[in-house]
């Protein structure tokens, strides 16, 4: 009998993610993960006890993900700068938001896990929507940012930035770039 694969949660996981992101929340399964990773469907029970955690799990690793990315912007860059990496953050993990759309298809039985985790996503997205507020606002007082654009309205643009189609597959450095050049010089030719 040959030996149990050793297995991490991580892996699991990542897996999940490419199951999701490729099929939507009706492709992942026990068994499908299972096949992907080469293991039984009962290494998967060991890790978690359903589907649903197994997504809502998922979806916390890539919020904590995104959080930490978040927490690493320096605090010693110019406010546009920071913003514009947030915006590169909020781009690179735009399928976070989009299998967040997903969880509120999933019929758990857990109805307390899934409150929790979507509970948790919340706090963490207001809690960045707070920070970005603040960096606009400082944007705007060094005199970075013109003020006669809603702070609102900005912060909106950066933050729903995730909800662009992306028809042509520009990557996230490249949509990071144009999206911030047209916030900061706007689309017009002409300087005056």
């Amino acid at each position: 009998m040959g030996r149990k694969r050793i297995l991490t949660k991580d892996e699991i996981l990542t897996v999940t993610g490419k199951v999701l992101r490729n099929g939507g929340i009706q492709e992942v399964h026990f068994k499908k993960i299972a096949a992907e990773l080469q293991v039984s469907r009962s290494t998967i029970y060991e890790y978690f006890k359903n589907k649903e955690e197994l997504i809502l799990s998922y979806m916390r690793a890539m919020m904590d993900e995104m959080n930490r990315k978040i927490d690493e912007v320096p605090p010693d860059l110019p406010p546009n700068e920071k913003l514009k990496q947030l915006l590169h953050i909020f781009l690179e993990h735009a399928d976070t938001y989009h299998i967040d759309q997903m969880i509120h298809e999933l019929q758990t039985s857990d109805k307390q896990v899934a409150l929790f985790y979507k509970t948790e996503v919340h706090k963490d997205l207001m809690k960045t929507h707070q920070l970005m507020g603040t960096w606009i606002e400082e944007a705007r007082a060094a005199g970075i940012w013109t003020t006669d654009v809603s702070s609102a309205l900005i912060s909106d643009v950066i933050f729903h930035s995730i909800l662009f189609s992306n028809r042509e597959k520009i990557g996230p450095d490249e949509m990071t770039r144009q999206l911030f050049h047209m916030m900061e010089h706007g689309l017009s030719r002409d300087k005056e």
